[in-house]
């Protein structure tokens, strides 16, 4: 499996011939008044790539692009839905084949097996988070979970997961002008959060998504880290780790453990 970054917390699967993305977004304008501009330059991929199966985590617009699917999706495509989600996901896209999946219900193609799974959105929305995989590399995909009682259990359900994509930005939101209160809580995991969790499923590397594009001085407050705490955490937890930067291609053979 052909494993590449791409924007925030989109990832594109190259298996077989087959091209998988998961919470691949390209537009971020919708959100720009609360979560700043992007402080790098975004991806822009959907003009060449065409995807055999599209997922998602949840419906936020940074990790839900109407647009990117209607453009990247292929005519024969298939979009993968967390059942939670599907009434809702009927709204927004037309007419496309949708594969509709309970918690831990598996749906198998072209040797890709793709699974939800537990997740807790941290404004209470609904959330699952995804595992794929294929006969050489299983994935864990976090979405923006919060931290939640479940990865024991995750862990030991779901043996094998070589890469846990999971959010680190243990971001503060500030929404209440859209009508949120306010809540000093993180609204995901934590840097901290994401080495314990990916340790729990015995991952073999966690892979940290969700950080460090966004910030907005009064809405939307990351908490920052470096590689002093990334190598710390690390040793504490017995977790390894691979730093991808958007676009790149996961390759073992090269050095990806450092923070750029």
């Amino acid at each position: 499996m052909e494993i590449q970054k791409l924007n925030w917390a989109g990832i594109k699967l190259v298996s077989g011939g087959k091209t998988v993305l998961i919470d691949a977004v390209e537009d971020f304008s919708y959100y720009k008044p609360v979560l700043g501009d992007a402080v790098e330059k975004l991806l822009v991929f959907s003009e060449d790539l065409q995807a055999d199966y599209i997922l998602f985590t949840h419906m936020h617009l940074d990790h839900f692009d109407k647009k990117m699917i209607e453009k990247c999706l292929k005519k024969e495509g298939k979009l993968i839905v967390y059942s939670g989600l599907e009434e809702i996901v009927r709204k927004y896209v037309g007419d496309v084949e949708m594969i509709v999946l309970d918690l831990n219900e598996t749906f198998t193609e072209n040797n890709i097996t793709f699974k939800p799974v537990f997740a807790m959105d941290g404004v209470g929305e609904i959330q699952s988070s995804w595992i794929v995989e294929d006969p050489q590399t299983k994935i864990f995909h976090g979405g923006d979970t919060i931290w939640h009682n479940q990865f024991w259990k995750l862990g030991k359900e779901n043996e094998n997961i070589d890469y846990a994509f999971l959010p680190v930005n243990g971001v503060v939101v500030n929404f209440e002008v859209i009508g949120l209160e306010y809540s000093p809580v993180p609204a995901s995991m934590d840097l901290e959060e994401a080495f314990t969790a990916a340790h729990l499923l015995h991952a073999g590397k966690l892979v940290p998504i969700h950080y460090g594009l966004f910030e907005h001085e009064k809405f939307y407050l990351p908490k920052k880290f470096d590689q002093q705490d990334l190598q710390r955490l690390s040793e504490e937890t017995g977790q390894e780790y691979i730093i991808l930067e958007d676009g790149k291609i996961l390759d073992e053979s090269e050095n990806n453990q450092r923070l750029s």
